[in-house]
């Protein structure tokens, strides 16, 4: 079973922990990390889910994961990217964009939300086939018709106020 580490609203350690699937309390959020790979021709590395499971099952997504007890959240990056398209990442690749909290009914977290400047040969990349049905490159213009038509997980729902994309965006471009 999967703990994560609490944090209160100013991003500092509680020295509490929650298990994988039951919510936290009002003012404690866990954290998760999301990693965008863009190429140098502003392609984005995206990801297919493969969990009738997840929130939204089948959808593309960024390669992304929970912070496990006593990782930080870099630390995560690095582990997920592997576990899950079998990419090596090192420390100093990842930037750290902006960390998003968001109040949510089935449990509060903290987006802390990567981007890495890489170019990637898919063919080599290796998928942790439980996590990742298939991979592909897109345009951000791509991946917003994804969007449009419910391919791609909208993070915007779980608080629309968050404006996702826009802060990807503004803080790369």
């Amino acid at each position: 079973m999967e703990y994560f580490d609490l944090y209160d609203k100013e991003g500092k350690q509680l020295n509490k922990t929650m298990q994988r699937g039951t919510s936290n309390s009002p003012g404690e959020y866990h954290r998760v990390v999301h990693i965008w790979i863009i190429n140098s021709k502003n392609e984005y590395l995206i990801q297919q889910r493969n969990k009738a499971s997840d929130r939204y099952p089948y959808q593309w997504a960024p390669t992304a994961g929970a912070v496990k007890t006593g990782e930080t959240p870099i630390q995560a990056a690095v582990r997920e990217t592997k576990e899950e398209i079998g990419l090596s990442l090192r420390v100093n690749e990842l930037r750290l964009l902006e960390s998003i909290y968001v109040d949510n009914p089935q449990a509060n977290f903290i987006i802390d939300l990567f981007i890495v400047k890489k170019d990637i040969d898919l063919k080599s990349l290796v998928l942790e086939k439980n996590e990742v049905k298939d991979i592909k490159l897109a345009t951000k213009k791509v991946i917003m018709k994804m969007l449009k038509n419910k391919q791609f997980w909208d993070f915007d729902d779980l608080d629309p106020k968050m404006d996702y994309f826009r802060k990807l965006e503004k803080r790369y471009i």
